[in-house]
């Protein structure tokens, strides 16, 4: 399973030991922790050349199946599903207090993504990714039932692209939700850049199978360098943090503004990771109150 139990670390650990970074893994921190953020990432993208790809959904036919979260128990009410993110840990786990924070109000699944698991392909761009990404989301969907699609992080623009996808199937989702995603074109600024893989790598403790992760991260990373949004009829609603990182507090704020394309902005407390852990419950309330503009008909839009 993705999530493991913590194991601190251990004086003296030798190389043999299963707890112990792999290479990949290890000058991946290594380069962080010296703040070469560029190499790091360089690293895993080309790493990621080596893995296995698919560009059909049929080729990794019955391997995702979303996992509800909680049930609504108003069948009328529009359902969430929840796509991961790509950035290493990458899983459904992130979503859990969020949607154990709307109760039984409404449906909430979350969907993993290929690749992040040993032995699985990745997808070859991101044509692929949505291919099977609205494939599982249709073949287990509620018949009569709106669905919105969410995103944490990199996640929004996952879900973006398959609302697109959806919609050119025919079968368009309700609205996409972008929870502190970034926008696609401002680059992130040194400082913020810094505080988030400080945040990230703490989370590494939680994981197995690091080096998968990231190359699956390195190869999602390509495909989505060459994705450029395009105008969707479904409105999208952009979370973002108000705060940025506790250990940068005393300098300038320097995270790229929301996503371009969304019709709303809502801040809410938190910084990029609190948002969905200890401030998970004010981040769904705010979902929550838009979705039930959605539900009373209300749908905002604009082109991205």
């Amino acid at each position: 399973t993705l999530l493991a139990e913590h194991q601190p670390a251990t004086p003296g650990r030798t190389p043999d030991d299963p707890a112990a970074p792999d290479t990949l893994t290890a000058l991946y921190l290594s380069a962080n922790e010296s703040g070469q953020f560029g190499a790091a990432l360089d690293m895993v993208r080309s790493a990621s050349r080596l893995r296995p790809t698919f560009r059909t959904a049929g080729e990794i036919d019955g391997l995702l199946t979303p996992v509800r979260l909680a049930r609504g128990e108003n069948g009328d009410g529009t359902q969430l599903v929840c796509l991961a993110g790509y950035m290493a840990p990458s899983g459904a786990h992130h979503y859990a207090r969020f949607a154990a924070a709307f109760g039984q109000t409404r449906t909430i699944r979350a969907l993993r993504l290929p690749g992040f698991a040993p032995g699985e392909p990745i997808p070859a761009d991101v044509d692929a990714l949505t291919q099977a990404l609205a494939a599982a989301i249709t073949r287990h969907a509620t018949p009569g039932e709106r669905t919105v699609l969410a995103g944490y992080s990199a996640g929004g623009w996952v879900a973006r692209a398959t609302a697109e996808r959806l919609a050119d199937l025919g079968d368009p989702a309700a609205g996409v939700v972008m929870i502190d995603s970034f926008s696609r074109s401002v680059p992130m600024g040194e400082r913020y850049a810094s505080a988030a893989v400080r945040g990230q790598t703490d989370r590494f403790d939680f994981v197995t199978g690091l080096g998968t992760q990231l190359t699956a991260m390195g190869g999602y990373l390509r495909a989505f360098d060459a994705f450029t949004p395009r105008a969707l009829a479904a409105p999208t609603l952009a979370v973002r943090a108000a705060e940025w990182m506790p250990s940068e507090a005393g300098g300038a704020d320097d995270r790229p503004p929301p996503p371009e394309c969304a019709d709303m902005v809502l801040e809410v407390p938190g910084d990029h990771y609190s948002l969905l852990e200890v401030h998970a419950p004010t981040t769904a309330a705010a979902v929550d109150a838009w979705l039930a503009r959605l539900d009373n008909g209300e749908t905002p839009t604009r082109d991205c």
